[in-house]
């Protein structure tokens, strides 16, 4: 995931869009190490998962997981599960603020209405909201 252009630009100097834009070699660094990033916090948040770092590991799970969906590729499948792994996770010991989730869910659903983003709605499908009863 990389930007094809960025926002600024300074005269007569080639910005690295120009220069590794579209370069496969640079976009596959770039994935690997996403990929190596993405399994480092996965790691963390597992040795979250004691009792006492329990909502913890909910509050990072959620995070992470807006930061997926305002800045992933959610129709790439890989980032899509993990995606809805994170979402479970935040959800399964119950420490997930449910009006945060009620929240989430309803702007994927409210994003996935628009042509382009068939691919939210799909997601949202995926995504079960949690009783606390």
């Amino acid at each position: 995931m990389s930007q094809e252009t960025f926002l600024y630009h300074v005269d007569k100097v080639d910005s690295n869009d120009s220069l590794y834009g579209g370069d496969v070699k640079f976009l596959t660094e770039i994935n690997k190490l996403c990929e190596t990033l993405i399994g480092q916090i996965l790691d963390h948040l597992k040795t979250l998962g004691k009792d006492e770092t329990l909502k913890r590991q909910s509050l990072l799970a959620l995070s992470l997981f807006h930061s997926i969906l305002a800045h992933g590729d959610l129709r790439n499948n890989k980032l899509n599960q993990l995606a809805v792994n994170l979402w479970n996770l935040a959800q399964k010991h119950g420490f997930a603020d449910t009006k945060t989730m009620v929240k989430t869910l309803e702007y994927i659903k409210k994003q996935g209405s628009r042509s382009e983003m068939r691919h939210f709605s799909e997601l949202a499908l995926r995504l079960p909201l949690q009783s606390r009863t």
